[in-house]
């Protein structure tokens, strides 16, 4: 029991313990390939996006590229299960002054999302409802964000993996492949961000 305890513990203690705010695994694929940066933990209130970032950083094998796992962005706040400490994290990444308490989080995430090693990120979430193009109820509708593949536009011209609508849609019909409840189905989510919200601008 002890031995499990102590396994336990290196699993969820932070790199921050030793200096820096989070956790970054890399696994290495046999064969070379691109390399996936995966993002979980951003909001302590949202389990399901640290916990499958963690399930993915010490459950799964992976045969070709590489795999980044972040999967305790914001420890402190998964710790407290609150949605920030210092306010809500994923809302501070157009702009940031070096007096908020997560400036240098914020920049060293920033450091590893535009290394040119990576080529594409997944940010994981949960979210509350069921995402819908049209209004069906109050859990179903336009302005809920579960069960959705988010993007922030069609097409990022001119860079790998830049098709995000095509991405995106082939991610949503996987996925709805192998539900056990149909009504759990996924949809894309575009956010339109750079033309329709504002807010999702100062995302991640």
């Amino acid at each position: 029991m002890k031995t499990y305890l102590f396994c336990l513990l290196l699993i969820l203690l932070p790199s921050g313990v030793l200096g820096m705010d989070f956790d970054l695994r890399k696994i290495q694929g046999n064969d070379a390939g691109n390399t996936l940066l995966v993002i979980g933990g951003i909001q302590g209130d949202e389990p399901g996006g640290f916990n499958a970032a963690a399930l993915l950083a010490t459950r799964y094998r992976i045969d070709k590229g590489t795999l980044w796992i972040v999967p305790n962005l914001n420890f402190a706040s998964i710790i407290k299960r609150s949605r920030g400490i210092h306010g809500d994290l994923n809302r501070k990444f157009d702009f940031l002054p070096e007096s908020d308490p997560e400036y240098h989080l914020v920049k060293e995430i920033k450091t590893i999302i535009t290394d040119p090693q990576v080529d594409l990120v997944l940010n994981l979430h949960d979210g509350s409802g069921f995402y819908r193009t049209q209004y069906v109820d109050r859990l179903h509708n336009p302005n809920r964000w579960g069960q959705s593949c988010i993007i922030d536009q069609s097409l990022l011209p001119g860079v790998p993996f830049g098709a995000l609508e095509d991405i995106g849609q082939k991610i949503v019909t996987s996925a709805n492949q192998s539900l056990g409840d149909a009504s759990h189905r996924f949809n894309l989510k575009n956010t339109r961000t750079r033309s329709e919200d504002p807010e999702m601008r100062q995302t991640l």
